[in-house]
């Protein structure tokens, strides 16, 4: 199992999947890697995680490593370095995906370049942050106990911390000792009940132990608090296709954007078709429709000219989207693409709403997504339940 820091704020735990976990001539590579990444020497971690990708082609682990340093590292640059370093990262988490689709650190750094935020989880005291930094480095050498016990030395100064909570049950996960790290982890979803990865990796725990139930409850729970972290789909997909259940991935793809230019600070629009795309289709008309709307609101916000928040500037355009494509079935030339289907399908089953907060989740979504929930106690479950989808 490995551990890593995720924009200084949330970890990201490797458990094992098939395409992931990286081979033996790769493991120590990856361990001498995330070790450089736990002290800061960012440069050294992509040296040896680019010589773990050499040692194991097959297996996304290494890749996705390495788009999570170029992400770190366009982070703390700017301007053109910036960009730069985000295009590398993103070319490095679609080589990951391609061959772990699951990828728990590839779909996470995936996420956060799209997104480019987290929920607004607690930030440590100093002297808590110091403990685990010191943990951070003891785990990534192995020396789980010790890390442990900085960890918990944290979460003793800073209770609602519910990171040092998370790290002590990783440190137990890995000694595969699942009843205790589910008493950490647990400890974590408590102190924060949006930490939603907090409650994904108790669900690994109790998975662990047989209790399949409660595994799945976990898991819809960690959806519920934070939607946009795709291993929790990817999780619950899993589960219920065991059980009999399986559910279907929207797989969306724009095939329309709206693209800033920094000089001139005007926004266009490019259509993103493949070869073999109709740009006359229903298709890219509703595509082109919903990167018209967010240029638009995106204009309007930069001019201060919009007070619309951002899910109601989202929920809109996909209205308008969603009549373009009803006026194609008018016309006898109705969508092609599947999961623009499945959209149309919520839309006229008025669940476009829900469909966008857990399907399409920005945390930019986030006061919306807590009024939906308070409003629907159990939308979640539901809308999960009726329609089997993931994003």
């Amino acid at each position: 199992m490995k551990k890593l820091f995720i924009a200084c704020v949330a970890a990201v735990t490797m458990h094992a999947h098939a395409g992931v976990v990286a081979n033996d001539a790769a493991q120590p590579l990856i361990k001498e890697g995330s070790v450089a990444m736990s002290k800061g020497q960012y440069q050294l971690a992509l040296e040896k995680f680019s010589a773990a990708v050499k040692a194991d082609p097959q297996a996304s682990e290494p890749l996705s490593h390495i788009a999570h340093v170029l992400l770190l590292a366009a982070e703390s640059a700017s301007g053109e370095q910036a960009a730069r370093l985000r295009k590398q990262a993103e070319g490095a988490v679609r080589q990951a995906l391609r061959l772990g689709p699951n990828d728990p650190l590839a779909q996470e750094v995936q996420r956060l370049l799209e997104d480019g935020e987290g929920p607004p989880l607690r930030k440590a005291s100093p002297e808590a942050w110091k403990l685990v930094q010191e943990g951070e480095i003891l785990f990534q050498s192995g020396q789980y106990d010790e890390a442990r016990a900085k960890y918990e030395s944290a979460a003793k100064l800073d209770p609602q911390y519910s990171v040092a909570w998370l790290y002590a049950g990783d440190c137990l996960f890995a000694q595969k000792n699942w009843a205790e790290a589910e008493v950490r982890y647990r400890k974590a979803a408590e102190a924060e009940p949006i930490n939603g990865q907090a409650w994904r990796f108790l669900s690994d725990a109790l998975a662990w132990q047989g209790k399949v139930n409660s595994a799945e409850e976990a898991l819809l729970k960690g959806i519920s608090a934070q939607p946009g972290q795709r291993p929790s789909w990817s999780k619950l997909a899993n589960l219920r296709a065991k059980a009999g259940y399986p559910m279907t991935s929207l797989k969306l793809e724009p095939k329309a954007s709206g693209v800033l230019d920094a000089e001139s600070g005007k926004y266009s629009v490019n259509v993103n078709a493949n070869e073999g795309d109709e740009k006359t289709s229903p298709d890219i008309a509703v595509w082109m429709t919903l990167a018209l709307n967010d240029v638009k609101h995106r204009m309007e916000v930069q001019q201060n000219k919009s007070s619309q928040s951002q899910f109601d500037a989202d929920l809109e355009a996909w209205t308008a989207a969603m009549k373009v494509a009803d006026e194609g079935d008018a016309n006898g030339n109705p969508l092609k693409e599947p999961g623009l289907q499945t959209m149309q399908m919520l839309y006229k089953a008025d669940q476009l709403e829900p469909a966008l907060l857990l399907l399409r989740y920005k945390e930019a979504y986030r006061p919306e997504l807590e009024a939906w929930k308070k409003e629907h106690p159990h939308g979640v479950r539901t809308f999960i339940a009726t329609y089997a989808l993931t994003p």
